[in-house]
């Protein structure tokens, strides 16, 4: 199962369900530059009234450097994930020592070491990484020494305050941490329920050649033979007439239900025909029998979809026309099949009676009967949806959202194969 199908079935979703606040701090949580930034200006934020004016050029002149280290940074973590280059090394150590020098020059800068250390000890060796925060360890400790000398009676209000932002800092980074877990346990099991469809899906596809190869071809072969048996031996008067033309309607009565099995696998015109050129045989088919118009047009760039999802469309054609034809009193219908980037929907839309819609469902009792349930259920099982609109005298619209998951590699080659 590749990230691209997994991708593909669990949908962009997740991201959009997530309250505005959390989307907005995960994407400056989450982003190596800004987060360090943004605790940057929190500790500048704390330091600047207290700061000496004389002071202050040394320490924005501090906090510039560190935003172009920064940037520095982040450019080589994109070159080097890893940590292990010489330039990658070279950098860290720059930053560790341009960090100690920042909070040897204000504590108020101490959470912008603890927001930098997660990505050192993912990135670097776990030795280095420890070496990297001695000089902002003790860079603290020498300006917290500052701090209280300058009036040892009094309370470290100051103090206070950067040791809660560091606490508020390390907190974030569990959350954060916390929140990160969660999503690798949704992947997990997007992964695990994606996997258990693939498989069933291809045990669909080997029962359908299994059947194809042993069962109808048996009994195709024994209708060959026995209606041979027929023609040589003229058993017209024999006793055994009876039984060999029972045997014979036995023997097509399988083959029969074997082509069924088969169908309701991997329909025959899905074999034989890309899904724009099924569907419009199956429109063709179906205003033929019943006369009513009914008119296929395709949006988008036509690709090989997986088996099961290009079942689920034709099938929902099906049944979709299928109630046009008991229940609407149409004279034309229109079927639409879109193809998206990451979704593919069908329209069957009516311009019938139409039907009014309750909380309960359809009024129409045809409308809410098993087809459309048992269709709701099956794509659904997909990660996908169905919905239907009706306007009473104006027709229904039966629409179908799947995702796009394209069938894995060498699977249209086994389906040939098998037909």
């Amino acid at each position: 199962m590749t990230a691209e199908r997994i991708g593909a079935m669990t949908g962009p979703s997740d991201e959009t369900k997530r309250p505005v606040v959390e989307r907005v701090v995960r994407r400056i949580l989450e982003h190596p530059f800004r987060f360090p930034v943004a605790a940057m200006l929190i500790g500048l934020g704390l330091s600047l009234p207290r700061h000496p004016i004389a002071d202050l050029p040394t320490l924005l002149g501090a906090c510039a450097l560190y935003v172009v280290w920064l940037r520095l940074w982040v450019i080589g973590l994109k070159r080097d994930p890893s940590g292990r280059r010489p330039f990658t090394v070279v950098v860290a150590v720059v930053g560790s020592l341009i960090m100690g020098w920042m909070v040897s020059i204000e504590l108020g800068l101490a959470i912008v070491p603890l927001t930098m250390m997660p990505q050192y000890y993912m990135t670097l060796p776990f030795p280095l990484a420890i070496l990297c925060g001695l000089p902002a360890a003790f860079g603290s400790e020498w300006s917290h020494r500052l701090a209280v000398m300058q009036d040892p009676t009094a309370f470290p209000w100051m103090l206070a305050f950067v040791r809660a932002a560091a606490f508020l800092v390390i907190g974030v980074s569990f959350k954060l941490l916390r929140l990160q877990m969660d999503d690798l346990a949704r992947l997990q099991a997007n992964l695990v329920s994606a996997e258990r469809k693939a498989g069933v899906l291809e045990e669909r596809q080997r029962l359908a050649r299994e059947i194809h190869d042993t069962l109808a071809q048996g009994f195709a072969s024994i209708i060959v033979h026995l209606e041979q048996t027929d023609q040589i031996n003229q058993l017209e008067h024999s006793p055994a007439k009876g039984h060999i033309d029972l045997a014979r309607s036995v023997a097509r009565e399988g083959l029969e239900e074997s082509r069924r099995m088969m169908a309701a696998l991997r329909p025959e015109v899905l074999e034989q025909r890309g899904l724009p050129e099924a569907l419009g045989r199956v429109c063709q088919e179906w205003s033929r029998r019943t006369g009513i118009d009914s008119k296929l047009s395709v949006t988008g760039s036509a690709e090989p979809l997986h088996p099961e999802i290009e079942l689920t469309i034709l099938r929902g054609v099906q049944e979709g026309l299928t109630n046009v034809a008991r229940h609407s009193g149409a004279r034309s219908t229109a079927v639409t099949l879109s193809y998206m980037e990451d979704l593919i929907v069908l329209d069957v839309q009516d311009d019938g009676k139409g039907f009014i819609q309750t909380e309960a469902g359809p009024s129409d009792r045809g409308r809410s009967g098993f087809g459309l349930h048992g269709m709701r259920e099956r794509v659904e099982g997909l990660q996908g949806s169905l919905s239907v609109e009706s306007v009473l005298g104006e027709g229904t619209t039966i629409s179908i959202t799947l995702p796009v998951l394209r069938p894995a590699a060498g699977e249209a080659h086994a389906e040939n194969t098998a037909a």
